[in-house]
């Protein structure tokens, strides 16, 4: 996911510090990352912890995470990376021994519930971090937080040399040799599938309608498919709406997804809330036209130069025309997709992300760093 990247970057970078040593604390155990931890000489810890388990059992979990900070891994600093997390380590940090503890906020404020537990521990941390204006707004509002002491920062995005990133994509009989357009995110009830699949029905109109034939374009999702009951939702409603299996294809999780990318014309994020959304900065720094929900964590992403892109909220018919504006010219393609990359090289970069991040450790441990 998005958060696990992001803290990845962060684990690199401060893995090749000569003074730093870095562990991974996870509630959950992943198979895809332990590798990648692995190389970079990073031990992991696991210790299943759930917020949504009952009080009693978390309070348990939550004795068991002060002890395994305290008596095994000894740190001097926590750096938990969403704000469900943040709230867990911010609980166990006066128990930990260590001196610097982050409330980082990755998201739009998702699993939060405003109570007095959160703003207590939210007061007492070593500082407020979030991604978006999205999250900072929605900390300051709920927990009466002054906006100022909330640092907004961009999300580190790489910015691939697109020569070495091949288009394979293309020749899928997904594909068939028509337009494509690629929404990659999970499909979960914080996206706007639905909106997105009305639209496709005016999108499909507008080409039928053309004077001369042209191959319909074909809509591809790509996003694990976990929660089943969202899932059969849009695929009920798909076939409602007159959108057959080669109208639309749900694709499950992707892992070529730079390759996924290159191949589209278009990449679209119908979204209802948002921090910062790592799918469309990806799709700017390969150079690709971004049509998105007009929610703050995509104005945030697209910027001044990509408002004419944006789509109010829940409306299918806005969406529609911005999605055919786009596939049907070229040249305003191409030229919106390297104004997006040069966007990410300049005001999202890992490197600008992580001297943000260690420059707020140094300023909480009293100490450099290198």
């Amino acid at each position: 996911g998005g958060a696990e990247r992001q803290a990845l970057y962060l684990v690199e970078h401060l893995a090749g510090l000569s003074e730093c040593t870095v562990e991974v604390l996870t509630f959950e155990d992943g198979a895809a990352l332990r590798p990648l931890l692995a190389a970079l000489g990073v031990q992991v810890h696991v210790l299943p912890y759930y917020f949504r388990w009952p009080r009693a059992k978390r309070a348990r979990a939550l004795a068991r995470l002060a002890l395994l900070l305290r008596t095994r891994i000894k740190p001097d600093a926590l750096l938990p990376f969403v704000g469900i997390h943040s709230k867990t380590m911010a609980q166990a940090w006066p128990f930990s021994g260590a001196s610097f503890c982050w409330w980082n906020q990755q998201d739009e404020g998702r699993d939060l519930g405003g109570t007095p537990t959160e703003g207590r521990v939210l007061r007492k941390v070593s500082c407020i971090t979030s991604n978006s204006v999205a999250g900072q707004d929605f900390l300051s509002e709920t927990y009466g937080l002054k906006r100022e002491s909330i640092l907004v920062y961009n999300n580190g995005t790489p910015v691939p040399d697109l020569s070495t990133i091949t288009t394979h994509w293309k020749s899928r009989p997904e594909f068939g040799g028509r337009q494509a357009v690629v929404m990659l995110a999970n499909i979960t009830p914080f996206k706007d599938h639905a909106t997105l699949l009305k639209a496709w029905v005016s999108v499909k109109e507008r080409f039928a309608e053309q004077p001369s034939p042209v191959a319909l374009p074909v809509l591809l999702l790509a996003g694990h498919l976990r929660d089943s009951a969202t899932v059969t939702a849009l695929k009920a409603m798909a076939f409602e709406l007159g959108l057959s299996s080669d109208d639309v294809h749900f694709l499950g999780p992707v892992t070529d997804v730079f390759d996924l990318i290159r191949s589209s014309d278009v990449v679209v994020h119908s979204s209802v809330t948002e921090g910062c959304p790592n799918a469309v900065c990806e799709a700017m720094s390969l150079a690709r036209t971004v049509v998105a929900t007009d929610i703050p964590g995509c104005r945030q992403a697209l910027g001044a130069q990509g408002e004419r892109w944006l789509s109010e909220p829940g409306n299918p018919d806005a969406l529609a025309k911005r999605i055919v504006q786009a596939l049907d010219n070229d040249t305003l393609r191409a030229e919106t997709g390297e104004m997006n990359r040069q966007r990410i090289k300049s005001d999202f970069s890992i490197e600008g992300m992580n001297l943000f991040f260690q420059t707020r450790i140094e300023a909480g441990l009293g100490r450099t760093i290198s």
